[in-house]
């Protein structure tokens, strides 16, 4: 008999760090570009998945003694490989019990119809902005979760200052995968606190002042969380290192450009135009295998919300949980 419980031990065995199972209906007037009901219409539960970056990565990426490897090894592998593998067992495991499983592992080039901004960690983004629906009735492909709301609804977190999953295990170092199916499963109750206390650390350490203050809440089952302004296309200029403090550049970097200095400090602002423009002179390292560039502002935001959340007490201690897991036969 599939149970919530076996699902999670097996998760676990296959690698995840935090399961959470949420109710199906809590998706309840998502748009159609992102409700898991129009995936798989029988769904009646979503499993959230969620595997750890390493601490040691973070440390590297924070001191700047390594950006390669920890971008290839904390975002490339864990999204494209160990979540895939994962996904795919947790699923035949409830294909074998007779019932649906659709994983849904991130797409990190796909920009939903109504996402008119870019993902910072790639190269090159599509937009599905002018695809159209396959029959009457049905949503223009391709539908996508939101992964953020999916996992406050398993239970798993809160969306931070911009907007991105903050767990109390991890904080925001976290990678995410989902299974939509029609197992009648014992489900969480969704994230219901807020682990942003709004202190702005994130917007300050931005390298390129990408994070604003513009107030942006969003609903996620029926709670409504304070989260702000996020310009993806200036962010993912300053992912690529161009701000003065990337030390992978030359001394001629930009030189003939008339604001070289309000680039490299951080002032420019930049649109989806021109932030394409300055792309090919952002080439300090190769790009990863699926086209993952290296972030070269050592994920600043996500350095400063990590520390003030520890220095706050509002992470949980790994240790004695795993200690506890250990107690209890179950893989931590």
């Amino acid at each position: 008999m599939l149970t919530s419980q076996l699902i999670k031990e097996a998760a676990r065995r296959y690698g995840a760090d935090l399961v959470g199972i949420g109710d199906i209906r809590h998706f309840a007037g998502t748009s159609p570009e992102h409700d898991p009901r129009l995936i798989l219409p029988t769904a009646r539960t979503v499993i959230g998945l969620a595997m750890r970056i390493p601490r040691g990565l973070n440390q590297v990426m924070q001191s700047g003694t390594q950006r390669y490897a920890a971008n290839y090894l904390g975002i490339k592998t864990i999204s494209e490989e160990l979540t895939v593998l994962l996904l795919l067992k947790l699923s035949r495991l409830i294909e074998n019990e007779g019932y649906e499983a659709c994983p849904q592992r991130t797409c990190p080039n796909i920009r939903a119809r109504d996402d008119d901004g870019t993902n910072p960690e790639v190269s090159e983004n599509i937009s599905l902005r002018h695809a159209v629906p396959v029959a009457p009735g049905k949503p223009a492909p391709d539908v996508l979760i939101d992964f953020t709301q999916a996992a406050v609804i398993c239970g798993l977190g809160s969306p931070s200052w911009r907007g991105q999953l903050l767990t109390p295990a991890f904080g925001p170092f976290q990678r995410l995968a989902f299974i939509i199916t029609n197992a009648p499963l014992e489900t969480d109750e969704p994230f219901a606190a807020s682990l942003c206390d709004q202190c702005g650390a994130c917007a300050a350490a931005c390298p390129g002042q990408a994070i604003g203050d513009k107030p942006t809440p969003v609903t996620y089952a029926g709670q409504t969380f304070s989260t702000r302004s996020y310009d993806r296309w200036q962010c993912s200029v300053y992912y690529r290192g161009a701000h003065r403090s990337n030390p992978l550049q030359p001394p001629d970097f930009l030189a003939d450009h008339p604001d070289r200095e309000a680039i490299r400090d951080g002032r420019y602002r930049f649109d989806e135009t021109t932030a394409k423009a300055i792309y090919p002179k952002l080439n300090f390292l190769p790009q990863a295998q699926y086209g993952y560039v290296p972030c070269l502002c050592g994920r600043s935001c996500d350095q400063a919300c990590y520390s003030h959340l520890k220095e706050k007490g509002l992470l949980e201690d790994r240790r004695a949980a795993a200690l506890q897991a250990i107690r209890e036969g179950v893989r931590p």
